[in-house]
């Protein structure tokens, strides 16, 4: 039984850091998206703005991740 929860524990683990790396990317690719907005947008920081720029990024990370999965 002890194999069996290692290796649940092992996969949990490796999933859990896969996780933490598209979460990573996210927020790096939300930071450029930010960065290439007018100066006015930046200034003002608008909370929409923000959010659509954390979107668009999850959005462009998952086709990322999709498109490499496909055959």
């Amino acid at each position: 039984m002890k194999d069996y929860n290692s290796m649940k524990a092992d996969e949990y683990a490796q999933r859990q850091g896969e996780i933490d790396d598209m979460e990573n990317a996210i927020v790096e690719l939300a930071d450029k998206l930010f960065d290439e907005l007018p100066s006015w947008a930046q200034d003002n920081h608008f909370m929409p703005v923000n959010c659509a720029c954390a979107e668009e990024a999850k959005r462009r990370v998952m086709q990322a991740i999709k498109e490499r999965d496909e055959p």
